[in-house]
């Protein structure tokens, strides 16, 4: 059992890891263990929404390469918003919400016929593109794009 007091009261000897090691650049098998959308209102008055996705990555390779029994990456990109009886709600125009598409399509829940919900995502199974960006100086993964198994 989880003893929150002697856990802020033990002693540790040596000093923590100061760098993340990044999951590798490469084409994984992840599912979707959750998904988060950030809104706002810009300086402009325009309404904005971002969607986060957090995926397992299904790969026995980079779970020994990352020493972790569960490897998770992060995958975010802005939504194309509209309103619409005084709300947002997705834009799904021509070339609007392109990367959602992908992800839904990469998950097999793109079907016109059919309603979508962001929760519909978890649980899912694609395969994802890792790619690292800097930041502070130092490589973060994240996942780019997606595509079917």
């Amino acid at each position: 059992m989880f003893d929150k007091s002697q856990f802020l009261n033990m002693a540790v000897t040596g000093s923590n890891a100061t760098e993340f090691v990044p999951v590798p650049v490469g084409e994984y098998p992840m599912t979707v263990e959750s998904v988060d959308v950030s809104t706002g209102t810009s300086d402009a008055g325009q309404n904005w929404a971002r969607l986060d996705v957090i995926a397992v990555v299904q790969d026995e390779e980079v779970k020994k390469f990352m020493s972790r029994d569960k490897v998770t990456v992060r995958g975010g990109f802005m939504l194309d918003v509209v309103e619409q009886d005084g709300n947002a709600t997705l834009d799904m125009g021509k070339g609007r919400n392109v990367r959602l598409g992908r992800l839904r399509e990469a998950v097999g829940l793109n079907d016109e016929k059919q309603d979508f919900m962001f929760t519909m995502l978890v649980g899912q199974s694609c395969k994802g593109k890792v790619t690292h960006r800097m930041v502070n100086g130092a490589p973060m993964a994240e996942v780019s794009d997606y595509f079917p198994l």
